[in-house]
Formats: structure tokens, C-alpha cells, sequence
């Protein structure tokens, strides 16, 4: 399989991951939690929206927060292009599952329904606001920087890995479950380090986490007291540890609704073209993840619904973290 077929030439050129659009029940409680525990920066609200972003970003929004009556779902994550030209390519690709949408906050927009289920945008840019990294009073909580990636779970973890590739992604690394002939994940990426999407077998399409980098370990242990002073110490619900895949250490947080973020620290970096895809056996526990507590149930099979989108396909998520 060639793990990177369109990387130097797409069809339409995404630069990274971009944002997630989340429904919370209450509105104020959600945004107090990821102002309070993450330490996202509310860029703009009203009474039934709210637009955050890390202190290292100038983009108008990494999470958008919409109030909902309904089962709190995710409206769609999205992707950054280049310029406006690649949505024009991205319509022509996609055909009549891609529409021109507006959103707040945002240049030129397409909504792609894509044949996963999964529900994405790709956005031309975005408003520029302050960076507040140096705006040391200003920080909060763990003192998010950045969105660096979000994984989802799908049935078939090959077929749609392939669908990205095909648009331009390159598998810096994949989880292979040789017994069965089959992807448990794979880590999809256009920006230099491992991972914008990745994705991980099961029923779905479902979004598992969207991940936030943090600067240091000590953010963690910070997340990590603040949910405990808050009398949240149950939604702290895996970590600390270490991935295999991507060297990356984390702290898995639930929010009031149920959405999972992961607070990471700097990924590795994944820099040249030529380097070869590294294929990790599933059966190999110790060292996908090489030191850390076992994942709880809830960990490996609740997830967040794409709105108004259908499961399909049983089954359970891959298990690809120590039992």
C-alpha cells in the first residue's frame, strides 16, 4: 500500500488541522471548563455560541462551542487550505458532497459530507487576533497552545484512510493487525509532525478527541488539580502516559457534555518527504504504549456522534492501547 500517493501533489492543498465544532447543553458551564482547566481563550460568544483559540494562535477559533437541547454531538472538524483556489479544487473533487458555507470568524468555507460520515470543513483562513503567549497574566489552567489533531472512528479504518490519501495526506504511521488483515489506525498528516487526523477502528463515524498542546508536563499535573479542585477528579479519565505512536505523552480529560480532549506535550516532528511510513503491530501492547495506566472502558468505546449522521458497522474500538 502506498502511504502517501498524493502528499507532494493533491488535488487540493490542506496545510493542517484547523478547528472542531462541538454541542454543549450549557454553554456558560462549557466554556468555563475550557477557559478554567484547558486555558483557551475566548475570542468571541453570544447567547448560543462560542468561539476559543489557544494563546499561541491567531486564528479567530480552534473550538467552537454551539448550545444544543439535543445529544451533544460534533457539527464538523475542519481543515486549513492554502488559498481560496484549493477550495475551487476541493468543490470539483468532492462534486455534490461539498457546499459553500459561511461561518463566523472564517474566510471562504466548504462543508464536505464525506462518504465516511464524517462531516469536515475546509476554510481559506480566518480572522487574526491577538496572540496572547506573552500575555503571561492572561494564561489559564494548563495554558493550551494549539490544536495540533483530532481522531475519529470509523468502521474501516483502510477504506477511509485511503479517501485521505487520495486527498493529499501522508500516513506517518500506522497500527497493523496482521491476524485479522487489517488497519486498527492510522495517523494522517499535512503539517510537519504526526498526526492532523487520525483515525481508529470501531463503530462510527464518531469523533474520539481533539487533542491541544500544552507546554509542558506541568500543565498536566495543573489540569489534572484544577478538574479535582472543581470536583471534577472523575473526568480526568486517562493519564499521564505515553503513545508509541507519535512519542506523545497525555492527559485525556472529559468535558461536562462528554467531549474528550487530550492535552499533549510538542509532538516530534515528521519533516521529510522520503521518510518511510512506520507500521506498528497491534499485538505489540508494551510497546505502543510503553508505560502508563490501562484504558478504561469508556476510554476505548464512548465517543462523540457526528450530528445528525448514522452509526454504522459494529464493532469496538481498535484495541490498540494496553488492555
Amino acid at each position: 500500500m502506498d502511504y502517501a500517493p498524493r502528499y507532494l501533489d493533491p488535488p487540493f492543498r490542506i496545510t493542517r488541522t484547523s478547528h472542531v465544532c462541538l454541542t454543549v447543553r450549557d454553554l456558560d458551564t462549557s466554556v468555563a471548563f475550557y477557559e478554567t482547566l484547558a486555558g483557551l481563550v475566548v475570542t468571541a460568544r453570544d447567547e448560543a455560541t462560542a468561539w476559543l483559540r489557544g494563546i499561541e494562535e491567531v486564528a479567530h477559533h480552534c473550538l467552537v462551542l454551539r448550545r444544543s437541547d439535543e445529544v451533544p454531538s460534533c457539527d464538523a472538524i475542519g481543515f486549513r487550505v492554502e488559498r481560496e483556489t484549493d477550495l475551487d479544487a476541493a468543490a470539483a473533487h468532492f462534486g455534490g458532497a461539498a457546499e459553500r458555507v459561511e461561518r463566523v470568524g472564517q474566510g471562504p468555507t466548504l462543508l464536505v459530507s464525506h462518504p465516511s460520515g464524517i462531516r469536515f470543513e475546509l476554510v481559506a483562513g480566518m480572522q487574526v487576533q491577538p496572540r496572547i503567549l506573552t500575555d503571561y497574566p492572561a494564561h489559564k489552567g494548563a495554558r493550551a497552545l494549539r490544536l495540533d489533531h483530532l481522531q475519529v472512528i470509523v468502521p474501516d479504518v483502510s477504506a477511509t484512510g485511503t479517501s485521505f490519501l487520495d486527498m493529499g495526506f501522508r500516513a506517518a504511521e500506522v497500527i497493523a493487525d496482521r491476524a485479522q488483515g487489517r488497519f486498527n489506525g492510522m495517523f494522517l498528516h499535512r503539517k510537519n509532525n504526526p498526526h492532523d487526523l487520525v483515525l481508529a477502528l470501531g463503530q462510527g463515524p464518531r469523533l474520539h478527541h481533539f487533542a491541544v498542546v500544552v507546554p509542558d508536563l506541568q500543565a498536566m499535573f495543573r489540569a489534572a488539580d484544577i478538574a479535582a479542585s472543581l470536583g471534577m477528579g472523575e473526568k480526568v479519565e486517562r493519564g499521564p502516559g505515553r503513545h508509541g505512536p507519535g512519542n506523545g505523552s497525555f492527559v485525556y480529560v472529559r468535558d461536562p457534555d462528554g467531549h474528550r480532549i487530550e492535552l499533549i506535550m510538542p509532538p516530534m516532528q515528521v519533516i521529510d518527504a522520503e521518510e518511510p511510513t512506520r507500521v506498528w503491530d497491534a499485538a505489540d501492547k508494551g510497546r505502543i504504549v510503553p508505560w502508563g495506566g490501562p484504558a478504561s472502558n469508556r476510554w476505548r468505546e464512548e465517543a462523540t456522534p457526528f450530528s445528525g449522521v448514522p452509526l454504522s458497522a459494529e464493532g469496538a474500538l481498535a484495541r490498540w492501547v494496553a488492555d
